[in-house]
């Protein structure tokens, strides 16, 4: 945050719109996805007056794993209810995850400390 008096630039996080009953690239559980969008913007007297540097994720609430979305996708999925998993690009997750029992694993692990499940 750049904030000089009256005026400044910001970043800012908003949610667009949800998704339900859509099945998780990351761990292949079923969940809930949020699309949403990050920016900056330039405020003066904390009204926003112009942003730029838009840039749309969608957020997988099982695992919290995070994916890109193309701007020419964001307007066709902004009028659908089906999001299509295959043309968003991975990002991260907040760790390793076991498909079987959704616990956090280290990233070295081979196999789950909690079920025994391997571990792709």
């Amino acid at each position: 945050m750049f904030f000089i008096g009256i005026f400044g630039i910001q970043d800012k996080e908003k949610s667009i719109r949800e998704f339900d009953s859509v099945i998780c690239p990351e761990c292949g559980r079923l969940t809930r996805a949020e699309l949403m969008v990050y920016y900056t913007y330039f405020h003066f007297f904390f009204i926003p007056l112009f942003s730029w540097n838009r840039r749309y994720f969608v957020r997988f609430r099982c695992c919290d794993s995070i994916y890109a979305v193309d701007e020419d996708y964001v307007r066709e999925i902004r009028n659908t209810e089906i999001l299509d998993t295959s043309r968003l690009h991975r990002i991260g997750s907040q760790g390793n995850i076991c498909p079987n029992c959704g616990s956090y694993v280290n990233p070295t692990f081979n196999y789950c400390p909690n079920c025994g499940h391997r571990l792709y």
